[in-house]
Formats: structure tokens, sequence, C-alpha cells
């Protein structure tokens, strides 16, 4: 039965909750599904509405870790408030202006270094276009043009390891261990 798999599926990605927690859940979208099934909504329609499994259980493991249940496992007070913080300061402001001036120095560095280079190459075989002016040697601008491309290079991954390495400390917040 398509209720059973799903049921299943969520508990399986409910497997760093506790098991009563997760006893918990389980049995609470399986009333919820019951209850809408015998008010005559298709199951089909039902599951949709609760959504993708995966999602499901980030929402339901979130919301334990900021309103835990009374049956939980005790869990210090200060270690629940850490995580809480840890997610919002990770997930706030310092991320975005973050994100924001790393790609934007990666992106105009890599393109501004790349347009140095191929200005330069083209004032020292003299193919520079009149309407483009250089005030200094070619061999400057290729030099300036390879550091900031590699600036921008550099700019570039190290907003793509800032971005995964949010989302690994999003995951470990999210899913507490059992």
């Amino acid at each position: 039965m398509i209720t059973d798999k799903y049921l299943a599926a969520l508990e399986a990605a409910l497997a760093n909750l506790a098991p009563t927690e997760r006893e918990e859940v389980v049995a609470e979208i399986r009333q919820h599904i019951a209850d809408a099934s015998a008010a005559g909504k298709p199951i089909d329609e039902v599951l949709q509405k609760l959504g993708p499994v995966d999602a499901l259980a980030r929402a339901y493991q979130l919301e334990l870790l900021v309103t835990p249940r009374a049956s939980a496992p005790a869990q210090s007070s200060s270690d629940r408030w850490l995580k809480i913080i840890g997610l919002l300061a990770l997930g706030s402001l310092p991320t975005f202006i973050i994100v924001v001036v790393l790609g934007t120095i990666g992106l105009t560095f890599t393109v501004t270094g790349i347009g140095l280079v191929l200005a330069g190459a083209a004032d020292q075989v003299g193919a520079l276009p009149a309407w483009v002016e250089m005030n200094a040697e070619p061999w400057f601008a290729i030099v300036v043009g390879v550091m900031l491309f590699v600036l921008g290079v550099l700019s570039s991954w190290g907003t793509v390891a800032y971005i995964r390495f949010v989302v690994r400390a999003v995951k470990r917040v999210t899913s507490p261990a059992a």
C-alpha cells in the first residue's frame, strides 16, 4: 500500500531521531492520513500535500530542535540553544553578506583579469582597438590581469566552499544524533 511505503520512508528519513520521537512523528502522520482519508480525501492527494518524505522529515527534525516534546530524551538546554543560535547565525545576514561579497569579487575579478590579459596581449601585438585606451605597459596589464584572474577564481572557490560548509552545518544541526 502506498501509505505504508510513505510511512516506512518517513521512518527511515527520521532515523537520526530518538526512537520515541520517531514513533510519535510517524504515528502523528499516520493519524493525519487516516483522518484525511476518513474525510473522503484521496490518499494520493493527502500524500502530495504532505510533500516529499525528506522535506517532511527535515521539517519535523527542525521543529523538534526548536520545540522538543515532553517525551523527548533529556538534552541539555545549553546544547539545544547553541544549535539554534548556530543555525540562525549560519542562515542569516552574515552568510548573505559573505556569499554576495565573495561571489561579486569572484565574478568581477575573474572577468576583469581576462579582459586585462586580452587587452595587454592585443596592445603588445598592436591590435588594440582605437576605442580602448591603456595607460600602462602591455606586460603590466598582463601581469595584473593574471593576478586578478587568480584572485577571482580563489574568491569564487571560497564562495562555493563556504556554501558547502553552511549546508553541511545546517544538515548536522537539523539531523541530531539519536
